[in-house]
């Protein structure tokens, strides 16, 4: 069966950086695709109207992915296939990459108690428990999880976040039943739009 990728964009920035831009058009992409932006003000409901546009399209695969990012040519290529294998797998996202300790999407002032995790040394695909959400979705995993899928809880007071969203979106993974992986080879930049940060990306992509 061919895949279908359903491609999920979660920003609200007006103007796509040209980082983003001439990496997505250059990823070679053998696979049919439709492309979702949602711009909602509020990042929980972006989220949860992109789960529910895929789930209503013909597509097999959710990619998530982010204007302020910058892929690789072989970025579907490479990931696509291991959606079969792994379920959910994304790529190493070099913000959370810090002289090769992996920093886990919860590690936080909400989550405080998870530590980092020391990835010097290892290649290939790997269990993460906590990456950040852009990755990749098998169509079964998402209906396993009931809406709505992004959930915010507010402090007693009100005046911000008791939880971390994306934190609770991959516990739900879990809870489905299901291990989140990272491609430790497939680098992905994120938010990297100085000078330095973009030298610092492209010598980790000539060293791996």
């Amino acid at each position: 069966m061919t895949e279908k990728i359903f491609i999920g964009i979660c920003n609200t920035q007006d103007v796509v950086p040209s980082e983003f831009f001439w990496s997505f058009i250059r990823i070679n992409n053998p696979y049919p695709v439709m492309a979702c932006r949602s711009t909602h003000p509020w990042d929980v409901v972006r989220n949860n109207n992109i789960i529910d546009k895929f789930l209503k399209s013909d597509c097999t695969i959710l990619a998530k992915m982010d204007i302020d990012q910058s892929y690789p040519t072989d970025y579907f290529e490479r990931l696509v296939p291991l959606v079969g294998i792994f379920k959910v797998v994304g790529p190493l996202i070099f913000d959370r990459w810090p002289q090769n300790r992996f920093i886990p999407l919860a590690f936080d002032k909400v989550y405080p108690e998870l530590n980092s995790m020391d990835i010097s040394g290892m290649t290939g695909v790997v269990d993460i428990p906590y990456p950040h959400t852009n990755l990749f979705y098998h169509r079964e995993v998402i209906e396993k999880i009931p809406a709505p899928w992004y959930e915010a809880y507010q402090t007693k007071d009100g005046l911000s976040r008791a939880n971390h969203v994306d934190f609770d979106f991959i516990e739900k993974i879990h809870k489905a039943g299901y291990k989140t992986y990272i491609d430790l080879d497939c680098v992905v930049g994120h938010q990297y739009t100085t000078f330095v940060g973009k030298q610092l990306y492209e010598s980790c992509n000539r060293k791996r």
